[in-house]
């Protein structure tokens, strides 16, 4: 069975959608704020049994750490 989803990690609808023409800039400090978010989901996932959804929060985890981690080394804007 399915555990509900959890209102911790951000839905589609509250993030902006990205165009060619608008760029979202976040600081190392808030990416590495979010990264902590999706890790703590996707603990309280697999605490659940869904390994799936677990998986899932894992990789948007690893998304905002590489991107911090690019950012703090100068190489992206």
């Amino acid at each position: 069975m399915k555990s509900p989803r959890r209102n911790s990690t951000p839905s589609a609808s509250s993030r902006a959608p990205a165009t060619a023409d608008t760029k979202v800039i976040s600081s190392p400090q808030n990416l590495m704020k979010r990264y902590e978010q999706y890790m703590v989901s996707a603990r309280e996932a697999a605490q659940a049994g869904d390994r799936v959804e677990a998986e899932n929060l894992h990789q948007h985890a690893e998304h905002f750490y590489g991107t911090a981690a690019l950012q703090k080394a100068g190489l992206q804007q």
